[in-house]
């Protein structure tokens, strides 16, 4: 068994699939079970919530909750241009 993310109406869910052979033997995975919505204050959350209690753990709060990731247009033209910059040796000029 695996968790698959699936994604519907803008959405993105964690799901429970068990992978299976069928009577050819050929590959086929079926879903088990959806977990619910990933986004952050999801059911997921809950579920991990519960689970961790039930186990005796505190849930933790980690640093990296409000981590976000950028576009990586964004993050590429700034590389590009950053690149350019270093090619046409505009950096020796600020340092002389």
């Amino acid at each position: 068994m695996f968790i698959k993310v699936t994604q519907s109406g803008g959405r993105r869910y964690a799901q429970l699939v068990e992978s299976f052979r069928n009577d050819e033997g050929k590959p086929r995975q079926r879903t088990v079970c959806t977990l619910g919505r990933l986004e952050s204050g999801g059911d997921v959350d809950t579920l991990i919530a519960s689970l961790q209690r039930a186990r005796g753990i505190a849930p933790a709060a980690s640093a990296l909750d409000d981590l976000r990731f950028t576009d990586s247009r964004h993050a590429g033209d700034i590389w590009a241009l950053s690149e350019l910059w270093r090619t046409l040796g505009f950096d020796d000029l600020a340092t002389s």
